[in-house]
Order: C-alpha cells, then structure tokens, then sequence
C-alpha cells in the first residue's frame, strides 16, 4: 500500500513539473527535435510505413523536389506525405497534404503553440485533419506547394476553413 501511495505521488508530481510553464520551452525543444511533433506523428500513422516521405519544406524554401515527389507518388497511387512550413506570427505553423494506403487525401495543420510563446509547445502544440473534396484532385499554387482544396492562395472564411495555406 505505501509502494502504491509512493508511485500515485510521484506520478502526481512528474505531471506537476513537466506541465509547469517555466519547464516547458526546455524540455519541449529537445523532445520535439528528437521524436518529432504531433503533425510528424499523425502523418506518419496516416501514411503507413510504405509511404513515400516527400519531405519538408521550410519558410521560403524551395518546394520544387517535394512537389515533384508529391506528383509521382500520387500518379503511381502510392502514399505519401508533405510538409510545407508557412510563416506563422508567434509559433511554428505549417501544413501538410497526406495520402494513405487506401488513397484518401488529408490536410493537416499545425499550430506549434496555440498560446504563442515563439516556441514549439510540447504539451499545447496542436494539429488538426480534414479530408479533402471528393473527387480528389492536388493544385500546385503559386508559390510552387500542393493543396488539395483549392489551386488559389487565400485567406480563410473562417477559423474552422480548411484552407490550410492562406499565404
């Protein structure tokens, strides 16, 4: 019984430390740096583990190998999955196109931190999925990235809008 308090405590107390604020930017870096964040994780289950990894396209990168790559992959009806980071305003921001084994098309977004602390969050980072429009049709938009939405760069109608690149 006094084994079990002991564990219940420090259990209690790992939580407490690890969710606390001031420890959050420290940790979080290195964590997501070596596992990867929530959208690499989700993408990746998404994917399986036959897919093609078409890479990751950093704020004002090239997206040309990674758009190519994308094409191919879905010509040849293969999974695959792409990331194009965007510029976000407080936190790390990005979206992602992924096909999976039975040839679904997803959208993903990420929000590094929802709170905006200029820092990918460990435990608030957040990332969202949406199917695309049927029939299923990828658009290279004008800055060269793939979309599954629309062909066109704009702003979203609204918040819940899966326009997972407005910029």
């Amino acid at each position: 019984m006094r084994k079990k308090r002991l564990w219940i405590c420090l259990g209690i107390a790992a939580a407490a430390v690890l969710s606390s604020p001031f420890l959050d930017q420290p940790i979080s870096g290195p964590v997501i740096r070596f596992f990867g964040d929530s959208m690499d994780w989700r993408s990746r289950w998404l994917m399986g583990s036959n897919g093609i990894d078409c890479g990751r396209v950093k704020v004002d990168g090239d997206p040309q190998t990674a758009t190519i790559c994308v094409l191919k992959a879905e010509s040849e009806g293969k999974p695959f999955r792409v990331r194009y980071d965007v510029m976000g305003y407080d936190a790390a921001v990005a979206g992602r196109v992924v096909r999976t084994p039975s040839g679904e098309l997803y959208a993903l977004s990420f929000d590094g931190n929802p709170h905006g602390a200029g820092y990918t969050s460990l435990l608030a980072q957040r990332s969202s999925k949406s199917l695309c429009p049927r029939p299923y049709h990828l658009w290279v938009n004008s800055k060269g990235r793939i979309n599954c939405f629309q062909q066109q760069l704009s702003y979203p109608k609204n918040l819940s809008s899966p326009n997972m690149e407005p910029y």
